[in-house]
């Protein structure tokens, strides 16, 4: 549902219906009490233009004025973004950093990436050992901490603020690699 939107002369009618009746309280449209309606009228335009930005801005998916205060609050941007972030990919970030309850598995951080605004696959490596299916990765120990992550997107796109919260929200010591295939 939307706000409601209301012109200047709407307001203008409203205020000279709550007049009071009488001589001196003309309902005349060159009248005086009419003039000073339409300009009143304007003013509560304006603001109730403003109020319903307002209402639009108070949810990070959909701001544009208050983008620097609800980022100021998540220490954002990061300081690994560019300055060429879209307003989408900002609105992302901050909704991503809103509803991040915290995890480090495969499914949140697959699910956190789709808050991004990125389709991504997660394969979790590990160290090969007696009993794995034939054909897999053979691997050291120190696969047992790295993670290949294939995003659904062009290479020469920007991912770098992708990248950086993947690799924030994982295990430390945690090797993150990336692949594109957009």
């Amino acid at each position: 549902m939307s706000a409601p939107n209301f012109s200047f002369s709407d307001f203008g009618q409203a205020l000279l219906k709550l007049l009071p009746r009488g001589p001196i309280w003309s309902r005349d449209l060159d009248g005086l009490p009419a003039y000073l309606a339409n300009i009143w009228g304007k003013t509560f335009a304006r603001n109730s233009d403003r109020a319903a930005n307002l209402l639009k801005d108070s949810f990070p998916a959909t701001t544009e004025e208050l983008l620097p205060e609800w980022q100021k609050t998540l220490a954002l941007p990061d300081p690994v973004a560019s300055s060429a972030q879209t307003l989408e990919q900002q609105q992302s970030q901050v909704v991503a950093r809103l509803t991040g309850t915290g995890g480090c598995s495969v499914p949140y951080l697959e699910q956190y990436a789709k808050t991004l605004g990125y389709t991504v696959t997660i394969t979790p490596y590990s160290a090969f050992y007696f009993g794995m299916p034939f054909g897999s990765q053979f691997g050291g120990e120190g696969w047992n901490f790295d993670y290949l992550v294939t995003v659904d997107d062009a290479a020469e796109n920007d991912h770098t603020v992708l990248e950086y919260e993947l690799r924030r929200l994982s295990q430390a010591g945690t090797n993150v690699f990336f692949t594109y295939t957009g």
